[in-house]
């Protein structure tokens, strides 16, 4: 889309901050696009950006823009804040901190009680930055981006470290995917290679995770000894995460260095949970986490154990077509019900 006439936005102070985001940011097209859409579009839009709608003038996903405009943000281009919904009266408000945000509120407008929900009533927006076009007037009331999908990444976490909830208070998710990961007889390696070459195993192989994780729109939350536990929007892209790592660890374990001793033992799971702050890091919790881990016990070694629960549609079905796989319920150690799961052999 063309804006032939410009706006009333800082072009000097814009070129400058756009040479900044320039050294830091790699996708230079990208930032070239958001640098002609800050001078050229409408300060109406600029004041209440929509990624949503920018996906599809730009022809990119969203995966691309989140990071684009959550590094912009550091850049002070734009502005980050959050948008709660009022299902009562369809009003919203906003808020510029996480921690502004907590597990029970009140809608400014209706009065109503609230109980905000990073993936459906809360939202995250940006605007054009106060230093290069002034301040707005209005709040926004459209649609935007639910914020988990901005908080469930890499680049939020890593810049935004100071973005969580306040101690003691929680912010609710109503759907999000688990994985957790482990390595096989890791206790073995420590004693047949020594503290020195499982270390190095041991490091290689969250390289290995890592890359697989953010390859597929997931966020490492963090490590636990040689474990690893990441979150995905949605259990598709976990799955996928979870095939891929076995087939790269099978060639991983052919190496001499190595010789078998990186085999992951994987579980998936999904469901609510809470957005939580602990050991000053944003973090999740509830019985899904907890459950999650649990499967993940269930597997053994090379094998994927993921919940019913979280094959919610034919599309995560469809990604174990051809492999072997068995369906059986457990039970799981503090969880009163049986679960049934997948093994993935």
């Amino acid at each position: 889309m063309i804006w032939p006439f410009g706006n009333d936005v800082s072009r000097t102070l814009t070129h400058a901050r756009i040479a900044k985001l320039l050294k830091t940011y790699p996708d230079t097209e990208l930032v070239r696009k958001l640098e002609h859409y800050l001078l050229n579009a409408p300060l109406k839009e600029l004041r209440s950006i929509n990624l949503i709608k920018l996906e599809l003038i730009w022809n990119v996903n969203r995966q691309q823009l989140v990071p684009l405009f959550l590094h912009a943000t550091q850049k002070n281009l734009v502005t980050l804040h959050y948008v709660i919904h009022c299902e009562t009266c369809k009003g919203s408000s906003t808020l510029e901190k996480l921690t502004d945000i907590q597990h029970q509120m009140q809608c400014a407008g209706c009065k109503a009680s609230l109980n905000p929900a990073l993936d459906q009533s809360v939202e995250v927006a940006f605007r054009v930055h106060p230093d290069l076009a002034g301040t707005p007037k209005k709040k926004p009331h459209d649609r935007f981006i639910p914020a988990i999908e901005v908080i469930n990444t890499e680049t939020f976490r890593i810049l935004f470290e100071e973005e969580k909830p306040l101690p003691g208070e929680h912010v609710a998710i109503k759907d999000l995917t688990f994985l957790f990961t482990d390595l096989s007889g890791s206790t073995a390696t420590y004693e047949r290679l020594g503290d020195g070459g499982a270390y190095r195993i041991v490091k290689e192989h969250f390289i290995i995770l890592f890359n697989l994780i953010k390859k597929n729109n997931g966020t490492v939350v963090k490590t636990i000894g040689d474990a690893v536990m990441a979150t995905f929007l949605n259990s598709s892209d976990a799955l996928k995460t979870a095939l891929e790592a076995r087939k790269e660890f099978t060639v991983f374990n052919k190496r001499k260095d190595v010789r078998g001793a990186a085999v992951l033992k994987i579980g998936i799971h999904n469901g609510n949970c809470l957005a939580v702050t602990l050991n000053s890091r944003l973090d999740f919790f509830g019985g899904t986490v907890n459950k999650a881990a649990r499967i993940q016990g269930i597997a053994e070694a090379n094998e994927i154990c993921i919940s019913e629960d979280a094959l919610t549609s034919a599309k995560e079905r469809a990604l174990f077509n051809g492999i072997r796989h068995y369906r059986k319920t457990v039970q799981l150690k503090g969880i009163k019900n049986e679960v049934p799961i997948i093994l993935l052999k």
